[in-house]
């Protein structure tokens, strides 16, 4: 039976959403892998391998999850990805053993072509977007990530989110409708994944037991922010709740965010959660390449 990959940008609500799905019977992986960390007390149900790995993938390509890399199409079929792909299977059905999955790392919005090599047919995409007022506010107030930096961030991770779904079968949930509506939701999010061949035993009511609307902090768009944004903000609400070959909407990323997340990298975050360093601090950009 298939599972379902989470895919949205940090501090969007996947979270929430992969809970959810936990609790009505997908199955997070063995309790014992699951990321505990302080920046979210609802927990984030993260495998550590998987997280692990997909640091690894990024490390290859000389960069991590704050400073995202920007891959030419089928990097994922290059020889330094190919190499990758025992180890990313081995770790994946060591992970999960059984037939009915959610997995959720937000790395995941960069590094998904690559884990479709491995996955195959086997996976449904769930896509979580949330207002990036909020992301860019969240993201700002856990890791000191200058706001427009944040943005770029948020324009690099739904936009690779959406290039990776294309052809998958996928469902589309909005964070906001989900905190105001979380009964209505959820429901459809279920009926959606039973629709697409992921059936899930538990009952979307008790489920929705999980969300902790006191973690919830919206924040006022300013100006630049808004402008900077709305184009696809506006994209994503006209995207289908669910389908069955997902068409990713038209438009490229901004020209502007590839010089910003290129350009600088800051002294906020030198390590990934799990403590491992990802570049030696002062270490100067573009000494290791980004493509395949």
């Amino acid at each position: 039976m298939p599972g379902a990959v989470v895919l949205g940008m940090h501090r969007s609500g996947t979270s929430a959403v992969t809970r959810i799905l936990n609790l009505m019977g997908a199955d997070v992986g063995p309790e014992a892998d699951l990321i505990t960390e302080y920046d979210n007390p609802a927990g984030h149900w993260e495998s550590k391998t998987l997280t692990a790995c997909n640091d690894r993938i990024l490390d290859a390509f000389g960069r991590s999850w704050d400073f995202p890399p920007r891959l030419r199409a089928g990097w994922e079929y290059s020889s330094r990805a190919t190499g990758l792909l025992p180890e990313l299977t081995e770790a994946f059905r060591s992970v999960f053993r059984g037939d009915l999955w959610v997995w959720k790392d937000p790395r995941t919005c960069l590094t998904f072509p690559l884990w479709r090599r491995v996955l195959g047919s086997e996976a449904r995409v769930v896509l979580v977007f949330r207002e990036p007022a909020a992301v860019v506010a969240s993201v700002a107030r856990r890791d000191g990530i200058p706001r427009p930096y944040s943005t770029g961030l948020w324009h690099r991770y739904v936009r690779a989110s959406l290039e990776a779904a294309r052809g998958m079968p996928t469902v589309c949930v909005h964070f906001e409708d989900l905190v105001a509506r979380p009964d209505v939701v959820t429901e459809a999010l279920a009926a959606d994944l039973r629709a697409l061949g992921v059936a899930l035993p538990g009952t979307p009511q008790n489920a929705v037991t999980s969300l902790r609307r006191d973690l919830v902090h919206d924040a006022p768009p300013g100006a630049l922010l808004r402008a900077t944004t709305s184009s696809l903000v506006a994209a994503l609400r006209r995207l289908p709740p669910s389908t069955a070959s997902f068409d990713p909407p038209p438009g490229r990323e901004p020209p502007w965010v590839a010089p910003l997340l290129g350009a600088y990298r800051g002294p906020w975050v030198v390590r990934s959660r799990l403590g491992h360093p990802l570049r030696p601090r002062g270490e100067p950009l573009g000494t290791r390449p980004e493509g395949p």
